[in-house]
């Protein structure tokens, strides 16, 4: 037997999925093209080099407060990496840690734990400092409306405060990029606005955030871009918008993975958003971005999520909510590898067409009652940080 391993349960451990394929198959791993950890030198220099706008120091001299909104565990972000250089950027323009607040921009997603802050912020951070868990629901400013007519509801302690930094990460979403903006709205935002903005998600989609973040008054972004371990290899700090999109034009390259023209097996790995079922198909994020379709009639897809945390929790497209709406039919063979869940959490979220495998020597049997000996298998071990290359688009 081959076997391949690939990152596994981010934030939850450091075992890696471990595959195993008939000698008989062609297995052929595809990476993104990544980058080296930038280290501290070019965490500093990134911040000293802000795009759009001063370095924060300056940025923020002459305030007396600030708000920074961090992600959850649902995204790979390490806040705790990067929040020490953030304080001691405001602390330089005169804003110590006691007017600081960390923000968990949770959109529809649970709360944070404990366990889970000192996972994403550090131990320091969470003894220290004001963390608070945003409520979609309570505690939100009304702002107006947007221009397509959604009515902004905004956290009311990130308005509280005179500086608003948003510390998420850039990183492929089908076609965009998520980061930047994305962390206010639906981040930080009121259930109303964060249904409604879900369903412009194809209409001018980053536009949108744009704007509502000028509403809100979110002026400074710090978002790094990650490699398949997980290490920093690119860092923006600035504008809202400037920072994002010179973040975007480093993912196109940093994140690129060449597609095979065809395949038999494609096997998409959803690390490292792979802590809940509900983000499992950002797995299949390399195949969004591109007009190949290495497919054929007999082709069959493999999603893999370690799904730690079950099923997982979102208020407007978990299962049974409005935009959810019915599971359809996948449009060839799926087999979805899930040890962290049950076929009751699969059919829920995904319907029962889906092949639901708990264990890989099931994956395996099931593989081959449809493949034989020379079958070509594409792997994507980190499929949702992966986009496809320009060459394939």
């Amino acid at each position: 037997m081959q076997e391949i391993l690939a990152p596994w349960a981010a934030w939850y451990g450091k075992a890696p999925l471990q595959m195993e394929f008939p000698d008989h198959w062609d297995i052929s791993v595809h990476n993104m093209r990544g980058g080296r950890d930038i280290g501290d030198s070019g965490i500093r220099k990134a911040l000293a080099e802000a795009i759009g706008a001063p370095r924060l120091s300056e940025y923020a001299r002459g305030k007396k407060s600030a708000a920074i909104l961090v992600d959850d565990l649902s995204r790979p972000t390490p806040a705790f990496r990067l929040l020490p250089y953030i304080l001691e950027e405001l602390a330089a323009a005169g804003i110590g840690p006691d007017a600081v607040k960390i923000i968990c921009a949770l959109a529809a997603h649970r709360p944070m734990t404990r366990e889970d802050l000192v996972k994403k912020v550090g131990l320091e951070m969470v003894e220290e400092l004001h963390v608070i868990n945003h409520n979609a629901y309570e505690n939100i400013e009304f702002l107006g409306y947007s221009s397509r007519g959604v009515p902004i509801w905004v956290n009311r302690e990130l308005t509280g405060c005179e500086v608003r930094i948003a510390l998420g990460m850039i990183t492929p979403r089908g076609g965009m990029f998520g980061g930047g903006a994305k962390l206010l709205i639906p981040g930080a935002c009121g259930q109303q606005t964060i249904m409604l903005n879900h369903r412009h998600v194809h209409e001018n989609f980053r536009e949108h955030l744009s704007e509502v973040a000028k509403m809100a008054g979110l002026g400074y972004i710090v978002n790094p871009l990650l490699n398949q371990d997980l290490e920093i290899m690119a860092l923006v700090a600035g504008d809202t918008d400037a920072a994002f999109e010179h973040g975007c034009e480093l993912g196109r390259g940093m994140y690129a993975t060449d597609i095979p023209d065809s395949f038999d097996i494609g096997i998409f790995n959803a690390f490292p958003k792979d802590t809940e079922l509900c983000q499992a198909g950002l797995a299949m994020t390399p195949l969004s971005d591109t007009k190949k379709d290495p497919f054929n009639d007999n082709s069959t897809i493999v999603m893999c999520s370690a799904s730690p945390e079950g099923l997982g929790w979102h208020s407007v497209l978990g299962p049974g909510t409005a935009l959810r709406g019915k599971a359809s039919k996948p449009a060839r063979r799926t087999i979805l590898y899930s040890p962290g869940v049950n076929k009751w959490d699969v059919i829920s979220l995904m319907g029962e067409a889906i092949i639901f495998c708990k264990t890989w020597p099931e994956v395996l049997a099931e593989l081959e009652k449809h493949h034989g000996p020379g079958s070509s298998v594409a792997v994507f071990p980190a499929g949702a940080l992966q986009r496809a290359s320009d060459a394939d688009w």
